[in-house]
């Protein structure tokens, strides 16, 4: 028997945990951080992983967005834990670019995980799988054990640049005694303008064509909405970032196909500050001081040559950092596709796998909500809540 145990997400999307267990065998997925205002705020308490004898064999880590990985640092010390590669580089330059605000620095210890390379852990056995999500690197996990196979999804989209391969991924499954799958837009019906990444691209390069100086403001982690906007940069023009950005582009671009690669990307100096005045640029920007400064320059000065793309979560807007730089930004659009999956991409994919056993977490959806949507008649859709054992 495996027993399968949702500390936290069940019905907050933020600060996700879930646990698979064996007689022999205890491993964890994700150990997040709340989002703000949203559900349980109270730190995770796990006996055996944050208090009282150690009694995990490893945490596995979806990919490197706060609400997976923030509370990675209460747990006891000598607790492995794996998450892939490359994302692991970046969450480590994400980190010691913080560290001066007092940032914990834990990357550096955690272990390599490389898709399709399984991990054996007792009795069970964890293959990593490449996904598809805003944080560029992430994984899906297929668990193995006492005849069992579980899937759990993590965050992911079906509307990203990879679609293809993930309805691959999807239609090859085999057989899933139980599937758990995020659903955080599950409630939300998107009739935005834009549908997909390749949307937001071209959207891209219509403004970067009508505009001298346009600014990109969005999450630094973006990493595929960073560098489509670089492709689409015209000749004789650069993307200008600061060091760090460029360090995080140059660490996502290691093993990357070419096609998805950021091209043209140069650092901010004071060498290059004529140059992009007189040539243009695309500048990828976030909420700082430094930043604030130029934004406000090149508004002030040429304000019919001049846009701000704002590329992320209608949420954040009131955030006092992001508010103050949208203010002076005199004409600025909104370009954004979510993250992840929706409704209707959701019932696709569950059609697709068509699992015994449905859960899903991730989610702020009611009880009611959740049974709405559209599953194979033979899944059995199991409505748990947080630290509800289920056993299969």
């Amino acid at each position: 028997m495996i027993k399968v145990i949702p500390h936290r997400g069940m019905r907050q999307i933020g600060g996700v945990c879930t646990e698979i267990a064996t007689d022999t065998a205890r491993i964890f997925f994700d150990f997040g951080s709340p989002l703000e205002g949203e559900g349980d705020q109270d730190p995770l308490i796990v006996e055996g992983v944050t208090k009282g004898e150690t009694d995990c064999d490893a945490i596995f880590l979806t990919h490197y967005h706060g609400d997976h990985v923030g509370e990675i640092p209460r747990i006891k010390a000598g607790i492995p834990v794996y998450m892939q590669k490359t994302a692991r580089k970046l969450l480590m330059a994400q980190q010691k670019h913080m560290q001066c605000l007092g940032q914990e620095v834990w990357a550096d210890g955690a272990r390599d995980l490389d898709y399709g390379v399984p991990v054996i852990i007792k009795d069970l056995k964890i293959t990593p799988i490449e996904s598809d999500h805003s944080a560029i690197d992430s994984l899906m996990f297929l668990v193995e054990g006492q005849g069992k196979r579980i899937l759990l999804t993590g965050d992911y989209r079906m509307h990203g640049f990879y679609t293809e391969r993930m309805e691959r991924t999807f239609r090859e499954m085999g057989h899933i005694d139980l599937m758990i799958t995020e659903g955080t837009n599950l409630t939300k019906d998107y009739r935005g303008i834009y549908k997909t990444e390749q949307d937001v691209e071209k959207r891209f390069k219509e403004l970067k064509r009508k505009y001298k100086y346009v600014f990109l403001f969005t999450s630094s982690s973006n990493i595929d909405r960073i560098a489509a906007f670089s492709r689409q940069v015209p000749y004789g023009q650069y993307v200008i970032t600061d060091d760090y950005q460029k360090s995080i582009l140059e660490i996502a671009d290691e093993e990357r196909e070419a096609a998805y690669k950021s091209h043209k990307v140069l650092y901010y100096s004071d060498y290059l500050k004529d140059q992009i005045e007189n040539k243009g640029f695309g500048m990828v920007v976030r909420a700082n001081g430094k930043f604030y400064e130029i934004v406000k320059k090149y508004f002030d000065e040429y304000p019919e040559e001049t846009i701000l793309i704002y590329s992320m979560w209608s949420g954040y807007r009131s955030l006092p950092g992001i508010k103050k730089l949208l203010d002076i930004a005199k004409n600025h659009e909104t370009i954004h596709v979510s993250g992840h999956i929706t409704k209707e991409d959701l019932e696709k994919v569950i059609g697709m796998v068509k699992p015994d056993t449905l859960m899903i977490n991730h989610t702020d959806a009611s009880k009611d909500d959740i049974s709405s949507i559209s599953i194979p008649c033979h899944t059995e859709l199991k409505n748990a809540i947080d630290n509800q054992v289920i056993a299969i």
